[in-house]
Order: structure tokens, then C-alpha cells, then sequence
């Protein structure tokens, strides 16, 4: 499919937004594709490259080549995503330090926001799929009671969670950062992309790693994923509507710790916590603050999906 400078531009800015939502443990960068309507796109890309064709690149077939893994999408989208992850991650950090409840808030209403988007989606309730949403939510409530692991540096474990993550990140519903959290791999992720800024050598080979893991996970599953979809589809959006519902426990603003580690900074940091019911009149609870960024995270996503059906082109 030959892309025109605007469709490019869109690709890169969908790709942007999908970057952001898989830096943060909110709504996966699938979520935005698929609302953005890009989704079944982007896995048929993904599902057609080879290891032939990417050879063929570089001999006098690379024309044909580059039409058949939809090349020119897939370029802008990846930029973007990457482009994305850059410039987000430290801001990200100061937030989490500094104003941890309005960004969970945010994250809440991205996700409640995301849900309700997605739902839209499913062209036909039946008992199946509405059984199927009721299972992505147990299953989401589940994992979300899960305790986070305290992670390893171990580059082969760093490997198998760069599997993991990109898995989650393609796959609606499930974040990868959220995934990340649950391996104790995100704050390594973190300064992993903060090391890649200052062009740290350790930085570079963590990345190389889990990047590696990643295009593993990612040529594996979008077969798979391409294959549900295009079998039972509707029943695949109600899994993930369900998921994302189910996931919200997991970034409700207001917790409590009660359980720590030490890090391998030799910080001590929260580890397990439980939700609780904010105090409204305490300063400390920031309501106010906290109910307008939910209201901005569950607003912008009706925003971005409305603006992607007037400019789609997948």
C-alpha cells in the first residue's frame, strides 16, 4: 500500500500515542491501535516479515520486499512508538516521585476510558462473549492481586520479560508496563531508556536484550493473534473489555503499603500495597486533582478515537 506524507504523519503519531500508553501501567499500546484503527494492520505487517524477505531488503527484490511486510507503515509506527518511549519515560519518573495519585487517577480514567471504547467495538452480544468479559475481569482482578516479584538483573530473565512485555503490549487490553510491574522489571525498564539518553554501555545491552526477547514474543504471537481475531473476533474484544475492567483495582489512586523491599540501590520500596478509601477532606488525598486528571485520561480517549475515524485509512 503506497502512503502518502499525511498517512505517514498520522502512522507516526498513532505510533506516538501507542509509545506512551506502553511506557505507562495504564492502557497497552494494542488498546490505542486498536481504537485508532490500525490494529489488524499493524499484526498482518507484523505476521508477513521473515527472515527471507528482510534478506531480499538488500538485493534487487527490495522494492517487492518492502510492499510485502508493509515497510513504509511499519517504519512510521515503530518511530513513533520509539520516538515516544523517549521522551515519556523521564517524565513519567518525576510524576511517579512527585504526584504518584493524580497519575494513577489518570491512569484509572485512560482505562475506564479504554473499556468503554473498546466495548463499542464488539458488533454482537451473545451469552459467550458476555461470559468471556466476566473471565478477562476475574482473570485481570487476579493478576492484579498477584504481589510483584523483585525483578532480577539477570540478563536471560531481562530476555523472557522482553517476551512478556511486548506480548502485552500488542495484545488489547493488557499493558506492558502493567506486566513489567508484576516481573519487578519496571524500574530496570525505566533506567534502561534513561541510560540509553546519557549512551551508557549498560543501558545498551539491557536494551539489546530485552528488544531481543521482544521481537521473539512479537513474531510468535501475532500468528497466533492474527488467527483469533480473524476467527472469532468479537469474542476476543469481550475478553479484553473485560480485562481492562477487571485491571482497574490494580491502578486505583489511593493505597496503603504494606510491604516493602530493598532495592538494588539499597532504597527501600514498596513492594505489595492494598486500595483504600481516600480520605476527601485530607490535603494529603489531592481529590480534587486526582478526579480531573481521571476526568482528562477518561475524556482523551473518546477524543483520540473520535479524531482516528475521521483521518483512518487502515
Amino acid at each position: 500500500m503506497k502512503e502518502t506524507h499525511k498517512q505517514l504523519v498520522n502512522t507516526y503519531l498513532k505510533g506516538m500515542a501507542m509509545g506512551a500508553a506502553d511506557v505507562v501501567p495504564g492502557v497497552s499500546g494494542g488498546t490505542i491501535a486498536l481504537i485508532t484503527h490500525i490494529y489488524e494492520r499493524m499484526i498482518k505487517a507484523i505476521d508477513a516479515v521473515s527472515v527471507s524477505l528482510i534478506l531480499e531488503l538488500f538485493t534487487s527484490k527490495r522494492k517487492e520486499a518492502w510492499g510485502k511486510i508493509d515497510g513504509s507503515f511499519l517504519l512510521a509506527l515503530t518511530s513513533g512508538i520509539g520516538t515516544s518511549i523517549l521522551i515519556v519515560t523521564g517524565g513519567i519518573s518525576w510524576l511517579f516521585e512527585h504526584y504518584p495519585i493524580p497519575l494513577w487517577a489518570f491512569f484509572f480514567g485512560l482505562i475506564l476510558g479504554s473499556a468503554f471504547v473498546l466495548k463499542k467495538t464488539i458488533n454482537q452480544w451473545t451469552i459467550g462473549s458476555v461470559l468471556m468479559l466476566l473471565l478477562g475481569a476475574l482473570a485481570a482482578f487476579g493478576i492484579g492481586l498477584v504481589a510483584p516479584t523483585q525483578g532480577s538483573d539477570n540478563l536471560i530473565y531481562l530476555f523472557f520479560c522482553g517476551m512478556l512485555v511486548v506480548v502485552a503490549m500488542i495484545l488489547p487490553g493488557i499493558s506492558g508496563a502493567f506486566i513489567l510491574i508484576l516481573l519487578g522489571a519496571y524500574g530496570t525498564s525505566l533506567d534502561t531508556i534513561t541510560k540509553l539518553k546519557t549512551f551508557a554501555l549498560d543501558g545498551f545491552v539491557v536494551f539489546a536484550v530485552m528488544a531481543s526477547g521482544g521481537l521473539v514474543g512479537l513474531k510468535v504471537f501475532a500468528k497466533l493473534l492474527r488467527w483469533l481475531f480473524a476467527n472469532d473476533k468479537n469474542m476476543i474484544l469481550a475478553t479484553m473489555t473485560g480485562f481492562l475492567l477487571g485491571s482497574l483495582y490494580k491502578v486505583w489512586p489511593w493505597k496503603e503499603v504494606t510491604q516493602y523491599y530493598i532495592n538494588s540501590s539499597g532504597e527501600r520500596t514498596p513492594l505489595t500495597s492494598v486500595s483504600v478509601v481516600p480520605d476527601i477532606l485530607s490535603a494529603d488525598a489531592q481529590v480534587l486533582l486526582a478526579a480531573s486528571t481521571f476526568i482528562f485520561g477518561f475524556v482523551l480517549l473518546f477524543f483520540l478515537e473520535r479524531l482516528s475515524k475521521k483521518k483512518s485509512y487502515a
